[in-house]
């Protein structure tokens, strides 16, 4: 009895110490859409909805690092690819080792060029063009999956023209999430979904992101990566 009790003591002290010692810091890797600092419709500096997510991790004495110099406003997904393959460096470390090294990803990719085909108004054909961007965003999260294989959350669509009341536009954005998602859940990416957030910027009758619309969209990272990172 009392050798069972050692023992059951030496396995309690090495799960203390394991727990004691185990990482816990969080290395944050912002691409896309998404740097630490953003713009209005006003041409307005905003914080962007990456450094909310930082910004969390760091009050909570957990961040390791927090990398956003890869995020650039109207980045393509073809310019992710080729920054990927290319291992874009900044300062002393490289797009690759971020990707390796990251416990979170967050990925936001622009849709300016879908939204600018819409106002067009041929309709049959966005719907061609989001299915091709689809297969792009494949090639992306396949690339990306190779160098990161912790958890990664994508920021999905607002409808930047919900004020007009167009079903069909609607439809649209609809379809734009619908195909993403598709792809996220093949890659085991987390899907946000923003498209039922009350958004207050505006500009010209068309929805735009202000300051307190990306902190929205980091509450909304937020919770999912708590709920990825330490309760999954």
């Amino acid at each position: 009895m009392k050798k069972l009790f050692i023992c059951l003591s030496v396995v309690f002290i090495i799960f203390v110490i394991y727990l004691c010692t185990m990482d816990k810091k969080v290395y944050y890797l912002a691409l896309g859409d998404s740097s630490k600092y953003s713009y209005d419709a006003f041409g307005e500096k905003v914080q962007g909805y990456s450094y909310y997510v930082a910004d969390h991790f760091r009050k909570k004495d957990i961040l390791e690092k927090y990398v956003f110099e890869y995020s650039l406003p109207d980045l393509r997904i073809t310019d992710l690819i080729n920054d990927i393959n290319s291992n874009k460096r900044y300062d002393n470390y490289t797009l690759k080792n971020s990707l390796i090294k990251a416990d979170l990803v967050t990925l936001k990719i622009d849709a300016s060029d879908v939204y600018s085909r819409i106002m067009v108004g041929d309709y049959n054909s966005v719907y061609d063009y989001i299915d091709g961007l689809s297969k792009d965003f494949s090639k992306l999260l396949e690339l990306v999956r190779q160098y990161c294989k912790e958890d990664i959350i994508f920021i999905g669509y607002s409808n930047p023209f919900a004020s007009m009341n167009n079903s069909d536009i609607d439809d649209l954005i609809d379809y734009l999430n619908k195909k993403y998602k598709e792809v996220c859940d093949e890659y085991e990416v987390i899907f946000n979904d923003i498209s039922a957030i009350d958004f207050d910027g505006e500009y010209n009758g068309l929805m735009y992101f202000n300051g307190d619309d990306y902190k929205k969209i980091g509450d909304v990272v937020i919770k999912s990566a708590n709920k990825s990172l330490f309760e999954g």
